[in-house]
């Protein structure tokens, strides 16, 4: 296996420590808590494939809505 040298400051290898489990190597803990990213073009072949159910439509659409509404009762920067 070949390896890579990075340099993080102090606070986010503490971090890091601090969500590495007991005999779990560093890349191991990366793995585990760094998301792969996310293939848009396989996923949308993947839904094109197989598309999603009116009631998983209807879930997402619930929940961007919800996340929407949020922010609009956010206070805007710097007037709290």
């Amino acid at each position: 296996m070949a390896t890579k040298t990075i340099t993080i400051d102090m606070e986010e290898y503490n971090r890091l420590k601090r969500s590495k489990k007991v005999n779990e190597s560093f890349s191991q803990t990366i793995k585990r808590i760094v998301r792969e990213p996310l293939d848009f073009k396989r996923w949308v072949a993947s839904i094109e494939k197989d598309p999603l159910s009116d009631q998983a439509i209807g879930a997402i659409e619930r929940v961007i809505s919800g996340r929407s509404n949020r922010r609009s009762r956010r206070l805007p920067r710097g007037a709290a």
